[in-house]
């Protein structure tokens, strides 16, 4: 571990070498450590490797490596089944057609004067236009927001498998290199 200090007047700065090891190597076994990390809520588990050499060396480690792809696969399932079921919600709607106008129960009585008659059928003409319309506006906002939904889905499923491919090339790059 290196210490670095920082003289205030002359600006140089001086490197102590600090033999002792860092504080979690000597409280935590190696195994455990990499149980840990392999839980660790990180998109990109690459970002571990820059913390300190012990980490480096973990996220190297075999046995993280799987624990890691286990987890991460049993993620993008998780993901997957999630967006096939907001698919699969998406095509219900889909294939869901608005109710058709219901027809206004109140019936004029007699003889009622036509020009009247015909404004009224006008009038109830042009309600049920409206309603329909206000139907199918409901469906598409609903439609759209499934949409969105399926979308964050995909997108995070497949940010999930660009860091998992990364990860991957840069460990058979790293075991390539130590054999």
């Amino acid at each position: 571990m290196t210490v670095v200090t920082r003289k205030r007047r002359r600006g140089t700065t001086t490197r102590l070498q600090d033999p002792s090891p860092s504080p979690l190597a000597v409280a935590l076994p190696e195994d455990l450590m990499i149980e840990i990390l392999s839980r660790a809520p990180v998109s990109d588990p690459l970002q571990l490797r820059c913390v300190c050499k012990w980490w480096k060396s973990l996220v190297s480690d075999p046995q993280f490596v799987k624990n890691h792809l286990s987890r991460s696969i049993a993620e993008i399932n998780d993901l997957a089944s999630k967006a096939l079921e907001d698919m699969i919600a998406f095509e219900l709607q889909l294939n869901h057609a608005p109710p058709p106008p219901e027809p206004d129960p109140e019936e004029e009585d007699g003889a009622a004067a036509e020009e009247e008659a015909e404004e009224d059928a006008a009038e109830e003409e042009v309600r049920a236009m409206r309603k329909e319309l206000d139907n199918m506006l409901t469906l598409v906002r609903s439609l759209k927001q499934s949409l969105e939904t399926i979308k964050v889905d995909v997108q995070e499923i497949m940010s999930r498998m660009r860091c998992l491919q990364s990860f991957l090339q840069i460990y058979l790059k790293t075991a390539t290199q130590s054999q």
